[in-house]
């Protein structure tokens, strides 16, 4: 149950315990969350349904079309977001046409990899959209046909850099740290799986070769978007908005607007940062070009300092985080250092700034992996300064969210997966299906033999918070638990045959989408992220071997499908 805020009375964990929400926690997250008040009216309409109107309308379709005044919805409307303005006067209702499921799932299986993790003699001291190319034509030819990829989103274009591809500044916009380049790579950008990455010293270098291809393309460059301006905002004021000039912590296009014009090389600025966007979009398309189906990663959200923050700051509690309670893999729960938007000023705003998001996660990819897709439905929101132990669940409008992700999924033809671990609400998972979304089977948390796990799933031992095989059956990660889970499944003594063993069980899976994590494949002892800790060597190493050589044995497994 929740209050009229949309915070609940407590939460059961993944033992059944009841947690309740203490006063002062609910005091906390309703001033957060503001009083809630209507906002303009929304209708949505599984495609095909024909409804009659209280009063006549006059409709006007997404791309503009005048169907004149109308007392009925007719069943052949086009999905798309459109407008019924009542000819009698009142306030304008947006439509929202929407299919009832996503497209459907492929029937393969693949490969995952973090991008960044990737190297060759070309790299630039990171992996790079050459480097996947490389990866991707590697998975076509073993007979693989997906290739599931770490989050594109963009960091701050300032120092330090954000190691983790999951603490964006904007998930709008592609990571430039991510474009390959042509030429030696510059002195000091090493490129050996025994050295960390250091982003700082591969953006300077990145930064200023791609400032002067910019300079002498004759491409010409589209108007920056308000991710582009506020990169080069940031460039001259640091990467928090809140601390910039008073006249442009807010996305006042007057402001911005006089800036372009009065301040040329900020304009300048804006204009490199949107080129490089372009750039990514045709590397983006060598990956895509050989035939592997690139699904792509959108994290839970944004830091508070960054871009999106920026721009949707009116419609975020920004005196909360969101994170996850405590459960038998993190005994203290989790604080992502991510804000949260408000439900009801998220509706309020049509829903905008959730549609450009998926809209913008669904570029350039064949299908979309939503991380923590359980958010969708409530997020676990801890006031800042304050434990996850002290935090509470606030719903979401799970059943809009999910239609417009139908939409925009379909409008790509691309087909989604929920990341649906850890504690897990009544009836997510039957609404996920319901909406064609894919769950998720690790091996790490599966009892049973995978050749039992259901269809409409992805398949996978690992995840990147997770421990490898290697790192679980040598000892360097992981625990005996894992290993006994390991053990059930090989018999082998060579490490090589024992992950190979362990591969072919899952892909033998009845799961439509089965991948295999290049980590495991090269035999990596150890994870890319440890939960629950910042630094150190997360999301800064490297795989054990160039990407030309990563082995991808062609599995051929036995299926039962439908």
């Amino acid at each position: 149950m929740h209050d009229a805020w949309g915070v609940s009375d407590g939460y059961f964990d993944v033992d059944g315990q009841w947690y309740p929400t203490s006063d002062a926690t609910r005091q906390r997250l309703r001033e957060a969350i503001g009083t809630p008040t209507p906002g303009p009216p929304m209708w949505f309409v599984p495609s095909g349904e024909v409804h009659t109107l209280w009063d006549e309308c006059h409709l006007i379709l997404e791309d503009g079309t005048d169907m004149g005044g109308t007392d009925a919805l007719p069943g052949d409307l086009p999905i798309g977001y459109h407008h019924l303005s009542p000819i009698a006067g009142g306030p304008v209702t947006t439509l929202v046409i929407h299919p009832r499921a996503c497209p459907p799932i492929p029937q393969m299986w693949g490969v995952s990899a973090q991008i960044y993790a990737l190297w060759s003699n070309n790299s630039w001291g990171i992996g790079d959209l050459a480097d996947l190319a490389s990866l991707a034509r590697a998975v076509a030819e073993a007979g693989a046909g997906a290739l599931l990829i770490s989050p594109l989103h963009q960091p701050a274009p300032s120092a330090p850099q954000q190691d983790s591809p999951y603490y964006p500044s904007s998930r709008r916009a592609w990571n430039p740290l991510l474009i390959a380049l042509d030429g030696p790579r510059p002195d000091g950008l090493a490129c050996s799986p025994t050295e960390l990455i250091q982003r700082d010293d591969v953006w300077r270098a990145k930064r200023l070769a791609l400032e002067q291809l910019c300079a002498n393309s004759a491409t010409p460059t589209p108007l920056p978007t308000r991710v582009a301006l506020w990169n080069a905002l940031c460039d001259e004021f640091g990467p928090d908005w809140s601390s910039w000039p008073l006249e442009l912590r807010r996305p006042d296009d007057a402001a911005i607007a006089a800036r372009l014009r009065d301040h040329r090389e900020f304009a300048q600025r804006a204009g490199f940062h949107q080129w490089c966007q372009q750039v990514i979009a045709e590397q983006l398309d060598h990956v895509r070009a050989s035939g592997t189906a690139l699904i792509g990663d959108l994290a839970v959200g944004f830091s508070p300092n960054g871009a999106d923050a920026w721009e949707y700051q009116d419609l975020l509690a920004l005196d909360v985080r969101i994170g996850a309670p405590p459960d038998p893999f993190n005994a203290d729960g989790q604080e992502w250092g991510i804000p949260a938007f408000i439900p009801w000023r998220l509706r309020n705003a049509s829903y905008e700034p959730f549609i450009a998001t998926v809209r913008a996660a669904l570029c350039g990819v064949d299908g979309l992996r939503i991380d923590h897709v359980m958010g969708l439905f409530r997020q676990f929101w801890v006031p800042v300064g304050s434990p996850p132990s002290e935090g509470a669940y606030v719903s979401f409008p799970a059943e809009e969210l999910l239609a417009i992700i139908a939409l925009e999924a379909t409008r790509v033809g691309a087909f989604v997966i929920g990341e649906d671990l850890g504690t897990v609400g009544d009836g997510v998972r039957e609404a996920l299906a319901q909406r064609n979304i894919a769950g998720t089977r690790v091996l790490w948390f599966e009892p049973g033999s995978p050749a039992t796990w259901p269809q409409n799933t992805l398949a996978t031992v690992t995840t990147h918070d997770l421990p490898t095989i290697a790192g679980v059956l040598t000892g360097a990660d992981g625990n005996d638990e894992q290993r006994q889970r390991l053990l059930e499944i090989d018999g082998a003594d060579d490490l090589r045959e024992a992950i190979d063993q362990i591969h072919a069980a899952v892909l033998a899976s009845p799961a439509r989408l089965r991948l295999v994590a290049v980590d495991d494949l090269c035999a990596a002892l150890q994870r890319p992220n440890l939960p629950g800790t910042v630094g150190g060597t997360n999301w800064r190493t490297r795989l054990p071997v160039p990407v030309d050589a990563i082995r991808i044995p062609t599995f051929t497994p036995e299926h039962h499908h439908d």
